[in-house]
């Protein structure tokens, strides 16, 4: 008889964090109670988030399935991220992994979640209805880049932000949830999300000493994954003064929801790439889809039309654009597209465009104009 999945508790923390770091520290050593301090504390509802193998008394394996929220325009969507997936190196081969994520997935469904997050190998994840996907977008800035499209002196400046410091804490959090697409972070736990990652966090203060914007990066400080103003005016100065700071040049990840920074910033940065931002499976297809359709529109006008796409296992969709207005509902309609939801998932979300997943039909012609939707995890965010 197969040993039981269980939930970890408060009492095994020590236990479950000397496993995983037993596990992923194979490169170099890993302290995930520090790499991720939001997600591993020693509380039953956070430990509650770990399902666990047991053989012989002894933590076998894991799989993380932590509850988070994703603001899309007005909508809240509820994500299950997926993290910490690990098994006892004697126990590899043994399908407790796989056990572990097909309990995940069916909590997944049960509980109401919308859509799933995680990082890692395609093809591991594909075997348990993950698809990569998404668009993330990276853009690196030079010296070389500054000297030649900025004059005058940096006008702004940059100041650790410290645990203690709630009011800035406070100002950070505020610019954040200004944001159309953003994970929902809870206000106590903001600095705990900027410091995931082994990363910190920094405000940016003009020549009054008032915060106009944040930002987060590495140690070394040459990769921001998180930088955000009161205007896209500041977004770019920021981007500047925090480069001129090095040597050589730095690297920006950016969610494509941030159109008109992004737009900004690719007129003098060095160069730019588009990438997958992460493994994700759709379960509540109409909505997670209507809300991105709806922040597509929102970063750019989209031309008028309707296109109807199937989903095996889900059903039959339209998608539609009338001026400001967009709606994916429900459909009886023959699908001018259709196939399995990886499939579908790379289609309608990138991160490469419609025409280069597969040969679009004439009836399906104007998600070259609508896609890639803007389905994106940030960094700081994952688990």
């Amino acid at each position: 008889m197969s040993e039981p999945i269980i939930q970890l508790r408060a009492a095994d923390f020590e236990e479950a964090m000397d496993f995983l770091n037993l596990v992923f520290s194979g490169h170099a050593p890993t302290d995930f109670a520090k790499l991720l301090p939001v997600l591993y504390r020693p509380t039953e509802e956070q430990m509650a988030c770990n399902y666990a193998i047991r053989q012989q008394g002894r933590i076998r394996a894991v799989v993380g399935l932590f509850p988070l929220q994703w603001q899309v325009g007005q909508r809240v969507m509820k994500v299950a991220g997926i993290g910490g997936v690990s098994t006892h190196p004697n126990r590899r081969g043994t399908g407790l992994m796989q056990r572990l994520m097909q309990h995940c997935v069916a909590q997944m469904k049960t509980q109401g979640y919308h859509l799933s997050w995680l990082g890692g190998q395609r093809q591991r994840y594909l075997y348990c209805g993950y698809e990569k996907c998404g668009v993330g977008l990276s853009l690196s800035l030079s010296r070389a880049n500054l000297r030649h499209c900025f004059a005058g002196d940096p006008a702004l400046r940059f100041e650790p932000l410290a645990a203690a410091d709630q009011a800035s804490l406070a100002r950070a959090w505020e610019l954040h949830d200004a944001q159309p697409s953003r994970a929902r972070r809870a206000s106590g736990d903001f600095y705990l999300h900027c410091a995931s990652w082994h990363h910190r966090p920094f405000a940016a203060l003009d020549a009054g000493g008032r915060m106009v914007g944040y930002l987060v990066a590495n140690a070394k400080g040459d990769l921001v994954t998180e930088l955000v103003g009161e205007s896209e005016e500041v977004g770019v100065e920021m981007a500047r003064c925090w480069a001129v700071r090095g040597d050589q040049g730095i690297n920006l990840d950016f969610n494509p929801a941030a159109a008109g920074l992004i737009r900004r910033l690719g007129q003098v940065c060095e160069g730019m790439s588009v990438h997958a931002s992460g493994n994700w499976q759709v379960f509540a297809w109409e909505e997670v889809l209507g809300a991105l359709l709806q922040l597509r529109q929102a970063g750019s006008p989209l031309p008028a039309g309707r296109v109807v796409v199937g989903i095996e296992g889900y059903g039959r969709l339209a998608l539609e654009v009338e001026g400001e207005r967009t709606c994916c509902a429900r459909t009886d309609e023959e699908p001018a597209v259709a196939g399995e939801a990886p499939l579908m998932l790379r289609l309608l979300c990138g991160p490469l465009p419609p025409s280069q997943v597969v040969l679009l039909p004439a009836g399906a012609a104007l998600l070259e104009a609508w896609c890639p939707l803007p389905l994106f995890w940030a960094r700081q965010d994952g688990v």
